[in-house]
């Protein structure tokens, strides 16, 4: 009998020390975005998560609304690589106005934004300018938060062809 009790409490010490008595919570950030093309004076307005997006051509201009979400945790960083640097540019807003977003340690010229961990939500917008013809352009979209470093990590590509205009 006193063996059952003793597996009982092993059993019960186990279950309750492996439970998070801190009250945190971990999860992977979020992040989701809408884009508007822009082309000629057309507007199309496209929302896409993980799939392309049609067709663009040189000199059109895609506007992107990010929204970023640390779920529990502040955000750390964001990042957006492209797969060439000379098929597309990036346009931010004026780097002042993004100054109380982003520390020091941001890049704005590789698309590298450092944030301060006080945010949990963000909002961000930026132009993505189609400068040369490129059957495979990339775009990835890394964001990365302050939870545990399991869950700290997301990373979006979207894969667009850049096509000369007719």
């Amino acid at each position: 009998m006193k063996l059952q009790y003793f597996i009982l409490a092993g059993f019960l010490g186990l279950v309750f020390s492996s439970c998070n008595l801190r009250g945190e919570a971990e999860s992977t950030p979020q992040l989701s975005f809408g884009a508007m093309r822009i082309v000629d004076g057309d507007t199309t307005f496209l929302i896409f998560v993980h799939a392309p997006f049609d067709t663009i051509s040189v000199g059109d201009t895609v506007f992107f609304q990010t929204r970023l979400d640390g779920v529990f945790h502040p955000l750390s960083e964001f990042r957006i690589t492209r797969s060439r640097d000379r098929s597309a540019d990036f346009v931010w807003a004026p780097k002042d106005s993004l100054d109380m977003f982003f520390t020091d340690a941001s890049d704005f010229d590789r698309a590298i934004f450092k944030m301060p961990e006080t945010y949990d939500i963000l909002h961000f917008p930026f132009q993505f300018v189609a400068k040369e013809a490129d059957e495979n352009l990339t775009l990835t979209f890394t964001i990365r938060s302050t939870a545990s470093q399991n869950f700290n990590t997301k990373a979006v590509t979207i894969r667009t062809p850049i096509k000369e205009r007719d």
